[in-house]
């Protein structure tokens, strides 16, 4: 038996197996998402549905994920638009000191698609709505994106070897930006680079402070 018939078994086609959603999407219509398609593990599913998300304007996270019964086994799993669900509420803490208050981002989209594996631990498509309540992100602004700001590590290398040379953030990303012609083209913005050397500080203080105390276990 072939993935797709096993799938129309197992799931007994119920919800309409490729169910997509017939709100008017605010971006117009997006392209490129095979519902079809069978993954062979979660990574591979979730990469095609982040490379889907890229390529409409908008970013995506996991989210929501049922076990088989009496199992930890994974039986679906939901990957949803980043502005999905909406944020807690901070009433309970009115009493207390505010910090300043972040930008809202969680609205509510609709947007998601549900994979379930099968007995052979291959993923399908279950669900997909494809509907927005937001604007997507223009081409020009995807690479502002989350889930496209990574600092690889070809670049996390340069950014630490000049700050270790006593290099400035802000030099070192200019830098960066010079080699690959624009600041466009680096990958990832001037604050992800402040987060990744903070970051690595951090690290390194950590490190430090766990020596620390073997050498001091070590004298006593």
């Amino acid at each position: 038996m072939d993935c797709s018939a096993k799938r129309e078994v197992e799931e007994g086609m119920e919800e309409g197996v490729h169910e997509s959603e017939s709100e008017p999407n605010l971006a117009g219509i997006s392209s490129g998402f095979n519902i079809s398609a069978v993954y062979k593990d979660e990574t591979e599913a979730y990469e095609c549905f982040c490379t889907y998300a890229h390529d409409n304007g908008f970013s995506v996270r996991k989210n929501h994920h049922n076990f088989c019964p009496n199992s930890r086994n994974i039986k679906s799993k939901d990957f949803v638009c980043s502005k999905a669900s909406f944020k807690k509420s901070d009433d309970h803490n009115s009493g207390k000191r505010k910090r300043l208050t972040r930008p809202v981002v969680r609205i509510g989209c609709p947007a998601m698609v549900r994979s379930v594996i099968d007995e052979d631990g291959y993923w399908h498509v279950k669900r997909f709505i494809e509907s927005h309540n937001h604007e997507l992100a223009s081409p020009a602004d995807r690479r502002l994106l989350r889930l496209c700001r990574n600092v690889i590590e070809e670049k996390a290398s340069v950014l630490k070897s000049m700050i270790d040379a006593g290099i400035r953030t802000v030099d070192a990303y200019a830098y960066l930006a010079e080699v690959v012609g624009r600041c466009e083209n680096v990958g990832f913005s001037k604050r992800d680079a402040y987060n990744f050397i903070q970051k690595e500080k951090r690290a390194r203080i950590e490190i430090g402070d766990t020596n620390s105390l073997i050498q001091l276990f070590k004298d006593r």
